[in-house]
């Protein structure tokens, strides 16, 4: 369990929520810098699968992640509920391609429980836990361990 996500009593985080298909995922809101619309997103040449290209953030190039594909989802096209999530890692700037944003919520920390061992070479997609919200079962990401984990 990353960080983030270890169980301290009576000590809350923000997580940003957002939905991948029929799946609710987080991030830690002191890792998201903005959230925005889609913007245009041009190709890179013999970028990876889970890069769809790069767009330019008031100058700046940044390189976008799409999570479906990262997290091994089916494929869909860009919708009108589609968002960017910027967020930052090793003083570079990044893009995650989410389906839709949903709000901020409060969750203590106690109530994160770690994530079932996936495979062998363990925690291959930067979860930093899960936990349930009725019905819904919210998996929470940490930046920095999903970019350490994703494949150079």
């Amino acid at each position: 369990m990353s960080a983030l996500a270890r169980k301290t009593d009576g000590e809350f985080a923000r997580w940003v929520c957002f939905g991948l298909g029929s799946q609710e995922y987080g991030l830690p809101i002191l890792q998201v810098h903005e959230v925005l619309r889609p913007l245009p997103i041009e190709p890179v040449p013999g970028a990876p699968d889970i890069v769809p290209g790069v767009v330019n953030l008031r100058g700046q190039v940044v390189t976008v992640i799409d999570l479906r594909r990262y997290l091994v989802l089916p494929v869909t096209p860009i919708g009108t509920e589609t968002r960017i999530v910027v967020v930052e890692h090793d003083g570079e700037t990044f893009g995650l391609l989410v389906d839709r944003i949903g709000e901020v919520s409060k969750i203590a920390l106690n109530a994160i429980k770690p994530v079932p061992t996936l495979h062998r070479q363990g925690n291959r997609y930067g979860f930093a836990g899960v936990v349930g919200r009725g019905a819904v079962l919210l998996t929470l990401l940490d930046v920095d361990a999903l970019f350490a984990a994703m494949p150079r």
